[in-house]
């Protein structure tokens, strides 16, 4: 939990002061900014899926390049092995810390390139039948694109590569691709 405050602390301030914003703009932001979509994880091998929900802030440091905190709520499940009855349900916080660029295009057309990293905490574990237990802490990399049309409607395609293990035991290794709708 004092990983999540830590978090929660060094992102904040990028909601509440990017670019001296009012309270309103940063508002405005977040609500344009709502996404929501499903990542489809493969775990050592096997198909696992998540579906989540999440705003953020972008923050302009040049013309067309932005730094864009964010955070998502996660639901999903882990299976561990091909009996549907092994597997692993999560709810979690998830903190993408991501670099972006936007593509020079038509005005009712953008797109965007972007990377960064991941830090994921799991907030509550069930019906979790493996040996081990539940890494609550995660971090990962990532990186994808977005094409938004006339600046409100979207998709975003995105790899996720994994740098922790899901179980304590070293087992679990993520990666997923991301599909997430903009609204």
């Amino acid at each position: 939990m004092k990983r999540l405050f830590f978090l929660l602390f060094l992102v904040l301030p990028f909601f509440v002061q990017a670019q001296k914003a009012s309270t309103q703009e940063v508002l405005l932001q977040l609500v344009k900014n709502l996404h929501g979509g499903v990542e489809l994880h493969t775990v050592d091998g096997r198909q696992s899926y998540y579906v989540y929900g999440g705003t953020g802030y972008k923050y302009y440091f040049h013309k067309q390049t932005y730094f864009f905190p964010q955070i998502d709520f996660k639901w999903g499940q882990y299976r561990y092995d091909t009996n549907s009855s092994n597997y692993t349900e999560t709810s979690s916080l998830a903190f993408p810390l991501i670099v972006g660029y936007d593509l020079p295009m038509k005005d009712i057309i953008t797109a965007n390139i972007y990377g960064g990293a991941r830090y994921e905490q799991i907030l509550y574990v069930s019906h979790n039948t493996y040996t081990s237990k539940v890494n609550k802490a995660q971090t990962g990399l990532l990186g994808g694109a977005t094409i938004k049309i006339a600046n409100r409607f979207g998709i975003t395609v995105s790899y996720y590569y994994g740098l922790t293990s899901l179980y304590n035991d070293g087992t679990g290794k993520t990666s997923s691709f991301n599909f997430a709708f903009l609204f």
